[in-house]
């Protein structure tokens, strides 16, 4: 009877991290290039289950000790978990801002960005900005690379063009290129927070098939609607497990009581 509790305990894990995928994926719903999470759920492994007794002495009345025996069961599940949360990286839609230095990306490609501690990220995010030194930096202070890998520094005056390749110009004149790449296995990028990316081996190489549009930022790819059903279908889940806990619980607690009871 416990291993009902151990059952609907996981299905409720399962259905709580469902929610709070769900909870982040509508939170960025205004987040520039976010893409939505996914949760992928997979049945626990099945354990083999054997019934298992001591045999009575060989003599009747005598002290021989009883013969412990183990009778194979069959297999049995113990509920759900937690696969993996891959996130989903269809195109989001493209709005226009007027702001010279935000970019959107129409393809599959991602900016690259050295962060503050050096590493290089990737973001679907172009809301950029002049820095204070002058480079080219993401909101949080991350520097976009160009093409030779470092970052873009622009000069302190000066129109800012950005062509459809990536092309950055100043006053019209070509001055550095943004680095933008694409993955051959994009389900090998990790979400690390604050809408980037960290190469898991997705195989970065230069983009091919992305555009960039300048004075455009890509929207998130959540769906508010879909999203709000799926965490309501979840809460009923987890409502629904919490209820089975209850059951098992009142019926492991009527056996407790019951067994052994003898009548006087």
């Amino acid at each position: 009877m416990v291993r009902g509790l151990y059952t609907a305990a996981a299905g409720a894990l399962v259905a709580q991290s469902a929610v709070d995928t769900i909870a982040n994926n509508l939170a960025n719903v205004d987040t520039a290039g976010f893409k939505r999470a996914l949760l992928q759920v997979q049945s626990q492994p099945l354990r083999d289950v054997y019934r298992a007794q001591t045999d009575p002495g060989r003599t009747p009345g005598a002290r021989v000790d009883g013969v412990a025996t183990l009778a194979y069961v069959g297999k049995l599940g113990s509920g759900a978990q937690v696969y993996d949360t891959p996130s989903t990286f269809e195109q989001g839609a493209i709005a226009a801002t007027g702001n010279d230095l935000d970019v959107a990306l129409s393809g599959p490609g991602f900016f690259a960005i050295r962060a503050g501690n050096n590493a290089l990220r990737y973001t679907r995010d172009g809301s950029f900005e002049r820095d204070a030194n002058g480079f080219l930096s993401a909101q949080n202070g991350d520097r976009v690379l160009g093409r030779n890998g470092a970052p873009i520094a622009l000069p302190a005056t000066g129109k800012i063009g950005i062509a459809r390749d990536g092309t950055v110009s100043v006053d019209g004149r070509p001055y550095d290129r943004l680095s933008v790449v694409e993955f051959a296995n994009p389900a090998a990028l990790r979400p690390e927070g604050s809408n980037r990316y960290v190469d898991a081996g997705a195989g970065a190489r230069a983009a091919t098939n992305t555009t960039a549009l300048q004075g455009s930022l890509e929207k998130s790819n959540a769906d508010v609607v879909r999203s709000m059903v799926d965490l309501i279908s979840n809460e009923r889940w987890f409502d629904a497990n919490e209820k089975v806990i209850q059951t098992e619980d009142d019926a492991n607690g009527v056996a407790i009581s019951t067994v052994g009871r003898t009548n006087a």
